[in-house]
């Protein structure tokens, strides 16, 4: 039977009451009223005689509580509140211990759950039975709405429900992403992908976030308030040291309370509901009786394929998609809308701020860094020292090196240097060289000096070794010839390593070789004979 609350109940009882008290009939009336309320007419009847006080309370069936006062008219104690917690919500069982404890006066089940239902709130509720977060489902927040643009942005860190295949590699996982959100428009301003959570990616979500880019929309700049989620890889020195210089006031929200950072919680249900879901191998999605998900008998889609359709869902969110907390516009409309000035960083400033800091040993062919050999004209003559490595995730098309705080040398990949880089190399190292052996020659021509007699104490020490001009000249023509032995030696091994000779210069085809028969051999210069000069 359908439930009538108290006041509807109250104007049909008044209403049949005064015509009844004028003389007239209600039989046709009381049908009227019992069939629009969906109640039985001897329940409209039953108002009528029964129910003195007409906004009183009355069962779901329509009896008021003068009627049966032992069904609602039971109050909770305090012994109840705490069984109720003590048995996680389970009425019945609360009952049947009362029972079997030899209580007296137990009430009827029915009396028990419609008392706890209506002197309990919701949270008290949920909260016997599922805790914190049963609680949290029926709690009321503030909402606040900023005023404007880079006023406050928002970032979260978290395991996407679906399965991506990574390179060079078999085995599926899940990728984690980084999102930054501006709470004004929803935009999201920055993101990244990664296998592994670090704080090198939550770097590179947020420079990207930072610098204005006409190819991805015109938005960015620097956030008045970061609201990053406490976990540990937004915890970073370099995340902090970012905030102090772009004058960015950081405050994490606390544990366990993710309303904190509510649009970018909602950013991520969006994309679970709107992108994710949809995809294969989907791990939320219904499974099979051993478990394994419904999906295509090929593996899992490759990293690369996601993160590109993940790009397109990111614009397709930005510039299309109306958001219903913005009255339907896209959230680039509501950035473009507002005339809130932008303050821009200069992005080599940026390439120097945000980035993920590293220690690595100077080896003798370089860095060995992120799968690469990184190497620089100023680490010759450091090889064992141990260097802080500084670059920015996802683009080590070049690292920055330091000892201490103190910036040594920009090092690139050795793969990809030009002929100029790797000349510069070698030149630094060649005036090294010369330069220790130098220092070396004069030490040890000091070292060879002849002293005067000294024939008493405190006679001063005169030196008596007289250079000569023929001498240092010798010498002099001795300093250019090892320089010259030097540079020998260096083409010379440069001559061995060079590439061309084996056919792997940069024009060779590796899957249309030249024919053999076809190429001539190159010129070779004549020998010359024996007691000849050359």
């Amino acid at each position: 039977m359908k439930h009538v609350d108290p006041a509807t109940r109250a104007v049909v009882v008044a209403r049949l009451r005064e015509k009844r008290d004028s003389g007239k009939s209600i039989t046709a009336d009381v049908r009227r009223a019992a069939g629009v309320l969906l109640v039985a007419e001897s329940t409209v009847w039953r108002w009528l005689a029964t129910c003195d006080d007409p906004t009183s309370e009355v069962t779901s069936s329509g009896d008021p509580p003068a009627e049966r006062p032992g069904r609602a008219g039971y109050v909770l104690t305090d012994v109840d509140r705490d069984d109720y917690l003590d048995w996680r919500g389970n009425i019945a069982a609360l009952r049947r211990a009362r029972i079997a404890a030899g209580g007296q006066d137990v009430p009827a089940l029915r009396t028990l759950q419609r008392a706890f239902a209506a002197q309990l709130t919701g949270a008290q509720r949920a909260a016997a039975v599922d805790g914190v977060e049963g609680r949290r489902r029926h709690e009321v927040y503030l909402r606040w709405e900023p005023a404007a643009r880079n006023m406050r942005w928002e970032a979260d860190h978290k395991e996407l429900p679906v399965q991506v295949t990574p390179p060079r590699g078999t085995r599926p996982g899940k990728p984690w992403v980084t999102l930054f959100l501006d709470c004004f428009s929803r935009l999201i301003m920055g993101w990244a992908l990664s296998l592994r959570p670090d704080s090198a990616m939550v770097l590179a979500a947020m420079r990207r976030g930072l610098v204005i880019d006409p190819e991805r929309g015109p938005f960015g700049g620097v956030p008045q308030v970061l609201v990053p989620d406490g976990g540990l890889e937004f915890a970073t020195l370099a995340l902090e040291r970012v905030c102090g210089v772009l004058g960015t006031t950081l405050a994490p929200t606390e544990a366990y309370a993710p309303h904190q950072k509510g649009k970018v919680e909602r950013a991520n249900r969006t994309l679970d509901q709107e992108f994710l879901s949809g995809l294969p191998f989907y791990t939320e999605g219904p499974r099979a009786v051993d478990g394994r998900l419904y999906g295509p008998d090929a593996p899992p889609m490759a990293l690369a394929l996601f993160v590109d359709r993940f790009a397109e869902w990111v614009i397709d969110y930005n510039t299309v998609r109306p958001h219903s907390a913005l009255g339907g516009l896209t959230p680039l409309q509501r950035w473009a809308g507002d005339a809130t000035p932008v303050r821009e960083v200069p992005e080599e400033q940026l390439r120097w701020l945000l980035l993920a800091d590293a220690e690595r040993t100077i080896n003798r062919d370089g860095i060995h860094f992120g799968g690469e050999t990184f190497i620089a004209p100023e680490l010759n003559g450091r090889v064992g020292e141990r260097v802080g490595v500084r670059y920015t995730p996802h683009d080590l098309r070049r690292i920055e090196i330091f000892r201490g705080d103190t910036w040594l040398c920009t090092a690139y990949p050795q793969g990809r240097l030009s002929d100029a880089e790797r000349a510069a190399i070698l030149d630094r190292r060649r005036a090294d060289a010369a330069e220790l052996g130098r220092r070396q020659r004069r030490a040890s021509r000091r070292a060879r000096a002849k002293l005067a007699p000294i024939t008493a104490p405190g006679d001063p020490i005169e030196e008596t070794t007289v250079v000569s001009m023929n001498t240092a000249r010798a010498e002099r023509r001795r300093d250019e010839r090892e320089d010259r032995d030097l540079e020998a030696r260096d083409r010379d091994l440069q001559r061995l390593a060079r590439t061309d000779l084996l056919n792997l210069h940069r024009d060779f085809d590796y899957w249309n070789p030249p024919d053999p028969a076809v190429t001539e051999p190159p010129e070779r210069a004549p020998r010359p004979e024996r007691g000849g000069r050359s």
